[in-house]
């Protein structure tokens, strides 16, 4: 619980979206972050109208921090850059890029499955003058969620003969010891005679 109202308050003080210059073309660089999601949301049909929410999610980014960053005139840059062959080809590259990675690197080493909930803050950088979109792989930062189903007392392996062999030695220190009584018994008897 304290992990996301941190990173809300985190979302609200951190500057979302800036712009460069970088030879003297305008560069938009976004902290963009999907929220919790889930693979098939992301990136397959159980989206929003049977679509990814990939696109919903990064061109409300972009929107917004251009909004943001130009006032009104934001919405008209934007529709000017949504509009861009170099927009609409660079965005299809990032999904692709962005879906692969997700699928061939992470969910791999995470253990992920079907539903898991997860979230991807990552920096994206927008060329204002030709639409082009480029995600800074570099800059991705994943979380995920551990579903309570998954989680399990850990164990160290060989756990069970552990256990097999615990109980054979609780017999036995029993039977030591019924033995034990028995001797004393003995001794005892011999000495009183």
């Amino acid at each position: 619980m304290s992990f996301t109202i941190h990173m809300a308050e985190e979302e609200r003080t951190v500057e979302r979206a800036h712009v460069e210059e970088r030879g003297g073309r305008q560069i938009l660089i976004i902290r963009w972050n999907t929220g919790k999601t889930s693979a098939g949301r992301l990136f397959g049909r159980y989206g929003v109208g049977g679509r990814p929410d990939f696109f919903r999610l990064l061109f409300g980014a972009i929107a917004g921090s251009l909004r943001e960053k130009f006032g009104p005139q934001g919405e008209e840059i934007f529709g000017k850059i949504r509009d861009s062959e170099g927009f609409r080809r660079s965005s299809r590259e990032m999904f692709d890029a962005l879906k692969e990675w997700f699928f061939n690197e992470v969910a791999p080493r995470y253990g992920l499955d079907k539903g898991d909930i997860f979230m991807i803050i990552t920096e994206v950088e927008v060329d204002l003058a030709s639409g082009e979109l480029k995600w800074q792989k570099d800059k991705t930062e994943f979380y995920y969620w551990v579903r309570s189903d998954k989680c399990k007392p850990a164990a160290p392996k060989g756990c069970e003969q552990l256990a097999e062999e615990n109980a054979r030695l609780r017999q036995e220190v029993e039977q030591l010891r019924r033995e034990l009584a028995q001797i004393r018994e003995k001794l005892a008897n011999l000495l009183k005679s």
